[in-house]
């Protein structure tokens, strides 16, 4: 499948998972949901691709294994802010991180600023201005 089909369906997942969330945290403590999340993830893997348990102690499994940690930090702020706040204005404040994302795939990681590129994280900066004053 294309890559543009992998990102649709990604967006509509954590669509429906942002929802779901929110009605979880109405009845659950947000710990709870990290555990059940994290179970959830874990079997998930088990399904899908069981063999990429089975990794070796080098440097790139080292930085996944960081990437994974600040995912589940990430989470656990997240499932925070949304147990507290309205999650209509939570998750588009909090998905802005693809501003950072772009900042540092341009400074860091060589890639090209485009104008596109710089009128979107123009854009989202201005949405984040704009949702932040919402509550």
């Amino acid at each position: 499948m294309h890559w543009k089909v992998w990102t649709f369906l990604a967006t509509l997942a954590w669509t429906l998972w942002g929802v779901s969330v929110k009605y979880a945290l109405q009845r659950i403590h947000w710990t709870r949901l990290e555990v059940l999340s994290a179970l959830a993830g874990l079997i998930a893997m088990l399904i899908i691709a069981p063999s990429s348990l089975l990794v070796k102690f080098d440097r790139a499994n080292l930085i996944g294994f960081i990437a994974g940690g600040l995912g589940a930090a990430g989470a656990i702020l997240f499932y925070i802010a949304v147990s507290k706040g309205p999650v209509s204005v939570v998750i588009p404040i909090t998905s802005l991180y693809v501003v950072g994302v772009a900042a540092v795939g341009i400074l860091l990681l060589g890639e090209p600023l485009t104008w596109r590129k710089a009128l979107g994280v123009a854009c989202a900066a201005a949405a984040m201005a704009l949702l932040a004053g919402e509550t």
